[in-house]
């Protein structure tokens, strides 16, 4: 099974590992993939690599922003899309990401409370669901992609970063 073949996954990190890594694995627990960050880069960095070490997208986070902001890119290194978190928001958060052209594709609002982040598209139908599971050991994100028809690599690529961004105190 390839990575990008399941709607549902559950993505946790790695515990001892010298670098920030994460298992991704399918409902079953059958690990399709990891994701993995540069050691030192100008900016977070990620790379997604499947169980044979294949590449297989990149998630690139930028240092000269007012907001955070990631670029997330496909295997041939392409800007796919952008995500970028709101500055100001009083309870939870809030997160949008556009397309290559820069056109809204999707809003992301967290749940503080619940831990649940929730991916809607412009129309207001849901896209994904990503849950973080409360009293773990390690973090434990349970990713549900509602639209059949939107790319995995960027709900993906919205929970690493998202983790990076929220819960770098950790």
């Amino acid at each position: 099974m390839s990575l990008f073949d399941t709607k549902e996954f559950i993505v946790n990190q790695k515990l001892l590992t010298v670098r920030n890594t994460y298992v991704i694995k399918n409902r079953q627990g059958h690990q399709l993939g990891l994701i993995k960050k540069e050691f030192v880069s100008l900016g977070p960095h990620f790379w997604f690599e499947d169980n044979l070490g294949n590449h297989l997208g990149e998630i690139c986070g930028k240092i000269m922003t007012i907001h955070n902001e990631y670029d997330i890119k496909n295997k041939s290194g392409q800007t796919i899309a952008r995500i970028k978190k709101k500055i100001m928001k009083l309870l939870g958060s809030e997160w949008w990401m556009e397309d290559a052209f820069g056109k809204k594709i999707a809003r992301i609002k967290g749940n503080v409370v619940h831990h649940t982040y929730e991916m809607i598209a412009p129309d207001k139908t849901p896209i994904a669901k990503v849950h973080l599971k409360w009293a773990t050991i390690r973090e434990e994100y349970c990713i549900e992609i509602a639209k059949p028809d939107f790319d995995p690599l960027l709900v993906l690529g919205y929970a690493a970063a998202m983790d990076t961004v929220e819960h770098q105190n950790k």
